[in-house]
């Protein structure tokens, strides 16, 4: 069965003062399966955010290339785009300013079934009305605008919002980021819920592993643009290949608060995305970086011949990718 979103070799660029190029995306390639969610890791200015953007063509790709359900949409026109967004959607981390606020609540949810769907108005109205009841709202909020709602609320209308119309794709962008911990436990366990239901592809973007851990099937690391890792979310967490990904999984905190805790610790600083280094990009951050490392740029290869888990990696041929770990009570 062909996937739902399928990436293959994607890039975006941006210009910059002087002439100078932004490579924000450098080179990407995954796929979506439907009922599957695919998280998306790395640290601020990795591309998360960019690539979310791109496959909804909410950018326009630089180069490479985006299959949705099949059909290839990378160079599509604005105007063919618009009646895709029906069946891709996009969660954004702010649900503040994602929603009009002179907009009643019920009406911000039937907004998408009025700009796809030839449904009457009062089809909309019942379609809100049960669309909220989904994502746990009571009806009442409905005739409420958005300043009247709490930031759990608000995120839940956001995901009425994007369910509407029955997408095969949904984007969420650190949707849980600005809410606590109790409230952003039921707006995931929701999200699963829907993806059981309904069978709708997701790509979860986040700095909060310990969410992703919870909610991916599959994760793909990001380092300056590109894909360092990608594997079954369990293998990432338990067996990281990727020094990159090694350094990052060690500041998962996990549920003990008794567990030795083995912290990988970087040193000096991101390179700038205007000048990228030759070779590998983390080389000089890497604890294990040997000279080659600085020449020769990786490909993803598959992990001890797992196929499933692909690290870009020179050092993983000969056994000595693993970062000393230096453990802390």
């Amino acid at each position: 069965m062909n996937p739902v979103l399928q990436v293959e070799d994607l890039k975006k660029h941006f210009p910059a003062q002087g002439g100078r190029t932004v490579h924000a995306v450098n080179g990407v390639s995954f796929s979506i399966a439907a009922g599957e969610t695919l998280g998306v890791v790395g640290e601020s200015g990795s591309g998360k955010s960019t690539i979310g953007r791109a496959v909804i063509r909410l950018l326009k790709p630089t180069a490479g290339r985006i299959r949705f359900q099949g059909r290839d949409i990378t160079h599509l026109p604005e105007s063919a785009c618009r009646p895709l967004r029906a069946e891709m959607q996009m969660v954004f981390q702010d649900p503040w300013s994602a929603l009009n606020p002179r907009v009643r609540i019920g009406d911000l949810i039937a907004e998408p079934l009025l700009l796809h769907t030839k449904s009457s108005r009062s089809e909309r109205q019942d379609r809100a009305e049960h669309l909220a009841r989904r994502v746990r709202l009571t009806t009442e909020l409905l005739t409420r605008y958005p300043a009247e709602l709490s930031g759990g609320q608000l995120q839940r209308v956001c995901i009425a919002r994007a369910i509407a119309t029955q997408p095969k794709l949904i984007v969420l962008d650190e949707p849980t980021s600005s809410l606590d911990l109790s409230v952003r436990a039921g707006i995931l366990e929701l999200l699963a819920e829907l993806k059981a239901e309904t069978g709708v592809a997701m790509m979860f973007i986040s700095h909060d592993l310990g969410t992703v851990k919870l909610i991916s099937d599959r994760i793909m690391v990001l380092y300056l643009g590109g894909m360092v890792e990608y594997a079954p979310a369990a293998r990432v967490f338990a067996q990281p290949a990727h020094p990159y990904s090694q350094a990052l999984m060690s500041a998962h905190l996990p549920a003990d608060p008794e567990a030795v805790l083995r912290r990988h610790v970087l040193e000096g600083e991101i390179p700038s995305p205007i000048a990228l280094p030759p070779g590998c990009h983390f080389a000089s951050r890497c604890p294990v970086a040997v000279p080659a490392c600085q020449e020769t740029a990786p490909e993803l290869r598959a992990v001890h011949g797992d196929a499933q888990h692909q690290a870009a990696c020179l050092r993983i041929a000969e056994g000595a990718n693993r970062i000393p770990e230096t453990a802390h009570g």
